[in-house]
């Protein structure tokens, strides 16, 4: 079967998304900024161009760039100007844009079923999806509650700690990114201002610094859940020491108190495993809930929350209608990309894939550390998650302007913003990463 992998040694060509930048014309283009015109006219501003906000803390008025075709590392925008994606489309594209084998097995579903009905009647892609995941997950995690988004996924961990403890207070980490959805808000402490116009609708949870001295557990009011990221993702692609997630899961078990991990920007080939849960990058440590998104699906809106049979048994049996459901739940064209995804990590080589980029992207940053030492601090994070910690902060999104100008597209992290995140297609070609690692040098 073929699975539609460019090797990593692959000769760039723009036919499979593996050819180097070309910038044809300033950036955006008169075509792209066009489009922005019109999409400032009737979307929130909040969301859309940012451009007041960009022109104050920069002093340009740079609008974004708006895609109009990707393929692998690749993307496109109307003027032409093609660039490689080192954002992976925030951590998404595990098997590339537009992967060949996902397409065809979505176009395969598109013609038998698009949409089912939420939890009333299933579909098979539904059911496939959900007993293949129970195979691959570690430990006895083997049930899914599905979702569109990851912060819905969240949402349905958290209220699955809280039906099963009959408690409602929650442990997160200053630095943490659980999604913007009001339900996840109180949880998300990446940054401060996300939070402070709706504190008057919010839970407040207590918060602890990552990494640091455990938390301090009342046995007189204990929460349902610890929620962690076992890399902290939009904080700032930070790791835990080595024996922090062992320690953390023997408090939870001390005090009978939920684990649940946040595993939807790491999980799914990121961090060179199929997920960190059980594997000694996180201590050999199985959650009792762990949320998974983004890679899953490589670019479609499909989530899961998976739990232990014991756990889940803490929702009882419906009674007619579902306590938590979705119009969109186990979207059957999803799930057939989150099958093919599955094949892609089993049987496609897509998992060796992640290693293998991720082994060039540690020693490549090294080198850039050591030779930009008064520019670069940490480099932080796992396989294809890493953080480059610029310095000074402020500087970070120069950077990126001077790397988007070049064709690449970069993110920055951190709460700060003092990371520039690399979080690329795991189809990323050797030729694609060293042009990437020479731009980020003359950037620096």
């Amino acid at each position: 079967m073929d699975y539609s992998l460019p090797p990593m040694d692959a000769a760039p060509r723009p036919e499979d998304g593996t050819a180097l930048p070309e910038i044809k014309t300033t950036l955006p283009g008169p075509a792209g900024t066009a489009w922005v015109d019109r999409l400032a006219a009737h979307e929130c501003p909040a969301i859309t161009a940012r451009r007041e906000r960009r022109a104050e803390a920069s002093g340009t008025a740079q609008d974004p760039i708006v895609w109009e075709r990707a393929l692998g590392a690749n993307v496109w925008d109307p003027d032409g100007n093609r660039f490689i994606d080192l954002t992976g489309g925030f951590g998404v594209a595990s098997a590339g844009h537009a992967n060949p084998y996902v397409l065809a097995r979505v176009r395969a579903q598109l013609d038998e079923l698009v949409h089912g009905l939420g939890d009333a009647f299933p579909s098979i892609a539904r059911i496939a999806l959900a007993e293949k995941l129970a195979g691959l997950l570690p430990g006895e995690l083997g049930q899914s509650i599905f979702a569109s988004s990851g912060s819905e996924a969240v949402e349905a961990a958290i209220k699955t700690a809280v039906m099963v403890t009959g408690r409602s207070k929650l442990v997160t980490f200053t630095g943490s990114y659980h999604g913007l959805s009001l339900g996840v808000l109180p949880a998300s402490h990446y940054r401060e201002e996300f939070r402070s116009p709706f504190a008057g609708l919010l839970h407040p949870y207590a918060d602890y610094e990552p990494w640091g001295e455990l938390p301090s557990l009342d046995p007189a009011d204990l929460p349902a859940a610890i929620l962690v990221e076992p890399i902290q993702g939009r904080g700032g692609d930070r790791c835990p020491p080595s024996g922090w997630l062992r320690s953390l899961r023997a408090l939870c078990d001390r005090h009978d108190v939920l684990l649940i991990f946040d595993e939807i920007f790491t999980g799914f080939g990121r961090c060179g495993e199929l997920v960190l849960a059980g594997t000694d990058a996180a201590d050999g440590v199985v959650p009792d809930l762990i949320c998974l998104g983004k890679g899953l699906t490589s670019g479609f809106p499909v989530s899961a929350c998976v739990g232990t049979p014991k756990v889940m048994a803490g929702w009882g049996l419906s009674r007619g209608e579902a306590l938590h459901t979705s119009t969109f739940l186990g979207h059957p064209v999803g799930c057939a990309a989150g099958l093919a995804i599955c094949d892609l990590f089993e049987s496609g080589g897509l998992l060796e894939r992640a290693r293998l980029l991720g082994g060039l992207m540690e020693e490549g940053l090294g080198r850039l550390q050591e030779a930009h030492p008064g520019r670069v601090g940490a480099i932080r994070g796992r396989g294809a998650m890493r953080g480059v910690e610029v310095l000074p902060a402020t500087d970070s999104m120069t950077i990126c302007r001077a790397m988007l100008a070049e064709g690449y597209l970069v993110l920055p992290a951190g709460e700060q913003g003092e990371v520039l995140s690399l979080t690329p297609p795991l189809t990323l070609t050797a030729a694609q990463w060293d042009g990437a690692l020479a731009a980020l040098g003359r950037a620096l």
